[in-house]
């Protein structure tokens, strides 16, 4: 009769907790990162009886959680990649649609320039064409700024955004790292049975971390998770939070950049391409692959056109028969000297063929004895030496070196990054224009108009290859191009998101179908166990009754 009723009330125990667990999966429907949940029953141990062994009815063994950690694995190397080609896209896409803008773009403007040009070359006595030439000039230059400056406003928005993502990360590591504490005491109280809500919060922020900087996962014993940045940087080490902190960078100190906080040595700056998943990931490439490209051309055409024309307008003479001056203003080269130099080196960079200079930042650095120079926009690396005079030449530059490096010191070079924001028209005047080729032609003489105006369509103009109109068209092209492609690609990789996300879902999500139909299951199991305990007391009132 015992055995009856302990049966009875094994299955009563057992149906009870099915059902709250049945009951957990459907309130917490909702909640981000909650794991499908399980009851896990299994036999008692058998009594040996005079007939053999007897059953003693189920127990609960557990409450287990729905989850694949293969398929997690392979979300969340998913999502990181699909973060970043976010993250880069959309960045992009503001780039895009500025220079795209045909009312107001650079094309515009410069096309106004030279329509000008055309009106006065036509009418070269005329004062008030003239004077619509310096007008345009200014809207021209203007609008170099306006988009130069939008640019740098991207730039600071990059630094802001890196904090950012850096404070996050830092936040998320914190928590994890305290969860990793709590579930592992309470999983030694529990006696080896883990906290199911804990270890599903602890996975949605790792899932949070992973989207802003790709992590990886490795499980220690007790089920304590170990958190690596990609590039093998510890994030969490069992109950200890790393930390990162947004510095400014020693090569450029304008821009922030990240490092790992060393109790010992410090701030280590990160080098960015090992950050190269997650948003923050994508903010770092946009940065160096896509905005700096994009600066650099622009001001690449600036400084290509200003000392174009200027050359060219020197050679000619104004309506007073005086020599013609430099019609615009162009910033000059910037060198940066690394703040981790150890030498008493120093570096000054001239422009000697504006038409030579190329759309790109260079890294001088010295080792073995030897200054090396690397285009990064290229990557390629050549050594240069310096002349008895410390000089050197390349890229339409002249560099100047003084002092005496040591081993590892190094700079920055940016050819034409402060090219527009010190771009400004100099000519005020309208009898200052140029537009003779004789001092003595008079007013009407208009062939250093012509010389100018022929500038438009010269083909070896800008960094040796292109006019001013390819240039500029090339530049909006290439943007346009590389913008359908992140799209294209962010949008591809958000589909396999899903795909693995779904896959995901249908083992470790809650289906309120699915639940409903076990509540009605474990509802008819505890109504067959209560009949069974009905039915021994029915038969213990008999033999009661017997007497």
């Amino acid at each position: 009769m015992s055995s009856l009723i302990n049966n009875a009330m094994s299955g009563l125990n057992a149906a009870q907790a099915a059902l709250n667990t049945a009951s957990n999966n459907i309130s917490s429907y909702n909640v981000a990162g909650y794991t499908r949940q399980t009851t896990i029953m299994a036999q008692a141990n058998s009594t040996l009886g005079a007939g053999g062994w007897v059953g003693n009815g189920v127990y609960v063994s557990g409450v287990q959680r729905e989850y694949d950690a293969f398929i997690t694995n392979q979300l969340r190397a998913a999502q990181t990649q699909s973060s970043g080609l976010t993250s880069r896209y959309e960045q992009m896409s503001k780039i895009d649609n500025m220079l795209s803008g045909s009312t107001t773009s650079l094309a515009t403007q410069m096309q106004d320039f030279f329509t000008s040009l055309q009106t006065l070359v036509s009418n070269a006595e005329d004062p008030a064409a003239r004077q619509a030439l310096i007008g345009k000039s200014e809207g021209l230059v203007n609008q170099f700024k306006t988009t130069d400056q939008y640019l740098r406003d991207q730039d600071k928005q990059v630094n802001i955004a890196i904090g950012a993502s850096v404070d996050q990360i830092n936040n998320f590591a914190k928590q994890i790292a305290s969860l990793n504490d709590q579930i592992s005491r309470l999983t030694g109280v529990g006696a080896g049975a883990s906290p199911n809500n804990l270890l599903d919060q602890r996975d949605q922020l790792v899932s949070e971390l992973n989207q802003i900087v790709g992590v990886e996962v490795s499980v220690q014993d007790g089920g304590t998770y170990n958190i690596t940045m990609a590039n093998g940087y510890s994030l969490v080490q069992g109950s200890t939070a790393r930390q990162l902190a947004a510095v400014p960078s020693s090569a450029d100190p304008s821009r922030t950049t990240v490092a790992y906080v060393d109790g010992t040595a410090g701030n280590i700056e990160i080098p960015e391409k090992l950050l190269n998943t997650g948003s923050l990931g994508g903010i770092l490439t946009f940065r160096s692959q896509d905005l700096d490209q994009t600066r650099n051309t622009l001001g690449q055409l600036a400084l290509a056109f200003a000392e174009a024309f200027n050359t060219q307008h020197n050679k000619g003479f104004d309506a007073n028969g005086k020599e013609g001056q430099d019609f615009f203003a162009i910033g000059k080269p910037a060198v940066l000297e690394n703040t981790k130099n150890q030498g008493n080196s120093a570096i000054s960079a001239t422009v000697t063929d504006g038409s030579a200079v190329l759309a790109t930042d260079y890294k001088i650095s010295f080792s073995n004895d030897q200054w090396q120079v690397t285009r990064l926009a290229s990557n390629t690396t050549f050594p240069v030496t310096p002349d008895a005079d410390g000089k050197v030449t390349f890229d339409g530059l002249e560099l100047t070196f003084t002092g005496t490096p040591v081993a590892n010191d190094s700079f920055t070079l940016k050819p034409v990054s402060d090219a527009i924001v010190n771009m400004d028209v100099l000519i005020t005047d309208e009898a200052e224009i140029a537009m003779a080729s004789d001092k003595t032609a008079g007013e009407s003489d208009n062939r250093n108009g012509q010389a100018l105006l022929d500038l438009q369509s010269n083909g070896k103009t800008v960094g040796g290859a292109k006019s001013f109109n390819d240039a500029y068209a090339s530049l909006v092209s290439d943007i346009g191009n590389k913008t359908a492609t992140l799209k294209t690609s962010s949008t591809t990789q958000g589909n396999v998101v899903t795909q693995l996300s779904n896959q995901q879902q249908s083992i470790s999500g809650v289906n309120l179908d699915e639940e409903y139909g076990n509540l009605q299951r474990f509802q008819q199991y505890y109504l067959a166990n209560a009949q069974v305990l009905q039915t021994a007391n029915a038969i213990f009132d008999a033999l009661i009754n017997i007497r």
